[in-house]
């Protein structure tokens, strides 16, 4: 048997991911935030994917996951999380300075998105 899936490391990441995001000042605010969204997509996805290990499917890689969770109804939109997906890719180029706009701009609507996903989990778990 599974061990039970726990979401308060992500519900704890995505609370410091809001207090960077919606105060960033300056340069360190924003290495910060982009520290944090990392972290959140990063256990987003592995949440996602050992909720639907313990449903007995089969899961690969994270676009996988977020098409399946999207079967499942954990997410609305796996096309979102590719995007989401992308942006984490760029995050280790921040130091360009086209990079770092482009990550802090889907920030918005990450946050959006992971509060609908923790919603979604705390109502089947």
């Amino acid at each position: 048997m599974n061990d039970p899936i726990n979401i308060d490391k992500l519900i704890k990441a995505q609370s410091v991911f809001e207090r960077f995001r919606i105060d960033m000042q300056d340069d360190r605010d924003q290495a910060g935030a982009i520290l944090t969204f990392e972290f959140c997509y990063e256990l987003s996805w592995k949440t996602m994917k050992r909720i639907l290990e313990s449903r007995g499917l089969e899961i690969g890689s994270p676009k996988d996951t977020f098409r399946k969770a999207a079967l499942e109804k954990l997410i609305e939109d796996p096309e979102i999380w590719f995007e989401f997906q992308k942006k984490r890719n760029l995050t280790a180029h921040t130091y360009e300075q086209e990079n770092l706009k482009l990550i802090v701009s889907i920030f918005d609507q990450f946050s959006d998105e992971l509060k609908k996903l923790i919603i979604n989990i705390r109502t089947i778990l």
